[in-house]
């Protein structure tokens, strides 16, 4: 959005003449997300004088929007009743995220700015596991009992409307809190005033556990079309929901997150610009020194072919381009196998069935590349001097054999290791990129130069 730079002008003339009123009914005419970015977009002198001019039922909506950076510097500003006021203001799962990223000591003193009640439920939900369903859910939800007529069902959310995450779906739970169903307000809507729940409510209802991974919030969510989900404790009681828009900002950092791995980069949520030069120089660093490491298997294993190499000096110059396409392929192939896996396609009946294809798909695959590198290997041709008395029909059969075992092996291998990887419980994503690439140039190696040797032999 280009919103808050179209405007800023009007904003800074506003705050800098102190027109507050005029301020506040701009911010009011515009989305609380349009209004976080008109806030980030003035001075960094300014930025606490133009969210105190926000109405005071404006701040905690727009305070939800802004980027982490702006909130935690904010909170460094603000006087103490004011910050007091906003963190009791600010949604349960907002404020678990905002406490949740901040240094302990940190959020020891914003704790003490909640009140009682606040804090108790504050508390709560930071008890749970950083990436559990239990740390990003709210306990601001409607329920009923299954005896509820609609007529009463109507008359609690009109009284509750504005104090829960929404209004959609409704919960129904027994005298002990357990989770006996759901009801939507469509439902309600359309039954008889004096019918009961429990005759229209949806039993069996999805759900997950305070101590299961947001992930599988997430699935839940996109397998069901839920609009939440229900979050219940050990005990089978509900105690919060997981709404959309949350478990949306989970799967664009689950997104980021594999993206960094399969690029080999240590995984960190500060944003690029934001970030120190050291955070991103150590992001990166840790995998690029253990890939160098994995790396000198493959000089090592040319090292023992030497001999192989003077016999025949021409080979040399094809070790790239094997080395090239098997990491491709290998980089290929993992990627879809890891896409099927982060998204639940791959299941126990379909892994014998996916592999196989993969088999048959790097068949073809080799064939292709193999015919493309023994042609190339004719149509470039080679001088008497570096054949060593050898004909160029052996080297073109050394490179186009090799391609083949080279390009079926790394395509298995990127089929294979994401598999056995999501059956060990380790994410798939850090098997792609550059761990795929370095293994398939040392199998690579491996395979070029025996069959260089084979065929030398002969």
């Amino acid at each position: 959005m280009a919103l808050g730079r179209l405007i800023t002008p009007e904003i800074s003339e506003m705050l800098q003449s102190g027109d507050y009123t005029g301020f506040r009914a701009l911010s009011d005419e515009l989305h609380p997300a349009d209004m976080a970015e008109v806030i980030e977009s003035v001075p960094a002198e300014r930025l606490l004088v133009a969210f105190l001019a926000l109405a005071r039922n404006r701040q905690p909506e727009v305070f939800e929007y802004l980027d982490p950076n702006t909130q935690t510097r904010l909170l460094d500003d603000f006087n103490p009743d004011v910050m007091s006021r906003l963190l009791n203001d600010l949604s349960d799962d907002v404020r678990t995220d905002l406490l949740g990223e901040l240094p302990a000591q940190v959020t020891r003193r914003l704790l003490e700015s909640l009140s009682p009640e606040q804090r108790k439920r504050a508390l709560a939900l930071l008890g749970y596991p950083a990436d559990s369903a239990g740390r990003l859910m709210t306990p601001e939800f409607l329920h009923v009992n299954a005896d509820a007529t609609a007529l009463d069902v109507l008359a609690k959310v009109r009284r509750l409307a504005d104090e829960v995450e929404t209004v959609y779906v409704i919960y129904v739970i027994d005298s002990a809190n357990t989770l006996l169903g759901t009801v939507s307000l469509r439902d309600v809507v359309i039954a008889r005033e004096h019918q009961k729940v429990r005759e229209f409510m949806t039993e069996n209802v999805a759900h997950v556990t305070t101590h299961e991974d947001r992930e599988d919030a997430l699935t839940l969510m996109r397998d069901y079309d839920l609009l939440a989900v229900p979050v219940v404790d050990s005990q089978e009681r509900l105690v919060g929901i997981v709404t959309f828009d949350d478990l949306s900002d989970v799967q664009e950092d689950e997104a980021t997150e594999d993206i960094l791995k399969m690029h080999g980069v240590a995984t960190q949520q500060d944003d690029y610009f934001t970030a120190t030069y050291f955070k991103r120089f150590r992001s990166r660093v840790i995998w690029l020194v253990a890939l160098a490491v994995v790396g000198t298997g493959s000089v090592l294993v040319q090292q023992v072919y030497n001999p192989v190499i003077a016999q025949l000096s021409l080979l040399a110059a094809y070790i790239t381009l094997l080395t090239a396409s098997g990491g491709n392929v290998g980089t290929q192939s993992a990627g879809i196998l890891i896409r099927a896996i982060s998204t639940d396609e791959v299941d126990r009946p379909r892994l014998t069935r996916i592999f196989f294809g993969e088999i048959l798909i790097g068949v073809a695959l080799a064939l292709t590349l193999a015919a493309i590198g023994t042609g190339l290997v004719f149509a470039r041709g080679a001088d008497p001097n570096v054949l060593g008395g050898h004909d160029v029909w052996e080297v073109a059969t050394i490179v186009g054999v090799s391609m083949f075992m080279a390009v079926l092996t790394t395509n298995t291998l990127g089929a294979a290791i994401p598999l056995i990887m999501r059956r060990i419980k380790v994410d798939p994503a850090v098997t792609a990129g550059p761990f795929i690439t370095t293994a398939a140039d040392i199998v690579t190696v491996l395979v070029y130069f025996n069959v260089a040797q084979a065929i030398l032999l002969d």
